[in-house]
């Protein structure tokens, strides 16, 4: 089902465990609530994704993250860097707590979190009280699909709700680093280019 930007509905069915598309500021992605397991294997199965493969997370700000993340992560540079690109197309790679979130990391230690630059995303972070599991939207191996019709064609019988954020021109990801002991390594080249 294809609905518009409503904002309460929205919320209302991310709270019930619904999976959503929706347009992010680098592709459609699917997205649900990160502490609902039945959520989460639902958008393994709409993606025919392993579930050896981590989703990473949308958090609200750089503060949220020290409830998932070893705080001994948050460097200063690490800050900076945070602080420079978010919001923005950057996914950082950090060792996460012990206790958190096992189901969405694929049983690893690391966790991807990034803080999305779109306007109405950050709306919804902003009036939930828990992070946004996401990944792009596509059957895995595909192309990342640039419309909401082509999601409704494609996966409309899996997906609960599709919101209609207008079709997107061009499909870049977003880039992810993973840093060690200061050290960046980039993982993905996405919107974000290296030389930055």
């Amino acid at each position: 089902m294809i609905i518009n930007e409503d904002k309460k509905k929205i919320i209302e069915e991310l709270n019930n465990g619904k999976v959503i598309a929706i347009k992010t500021d680098t592709v459609y992605g699917l997205i649900c609530n990160a502490l609902k397991v039945d959520a989460i294997n639902k958008i393994y199965s709409i993606k025919r994704r392993e579930n050896k493969k981590p989703i990473a997370i949308f958090v609200k700000n750089i503060d949220e993250i020290k409830k998932y993340v070893d705080e001994n992560e948050i460097t200063n540079k690490v800050v900076d860097i945070m602080k420079k690109y978010w919001p923005g197309a950057l996914t950082i790679i950090f060792n996460k707590k012990k206790d958190v979130l096992d189901y969405i990391t694929s049983g690893i230690d690391t966790i991807g979190i990034r803080i999305p630059n779109d306007r109405f995303l950050l709306s919804i972070l902003e009036n939930i009280s828990y992070p946004l599991a996401e990944t792009s939207c596509n059957i895995s191996g595909e192309k990342e699909y640039t419309n909401p019709n082509m999601i409704n064609e494609k996966l409309g019988g899996e997906i609960d709700f599709i919101v209609d954020g207008g079709m997107i021109k061009e499909n870049v990801a977003s880039t992810v680093i993973k840093i060690n002991n200061n050290d960046i390594q980039v993982i993905r080249q996405g919107d974000i280019k290296i030389d930055e």
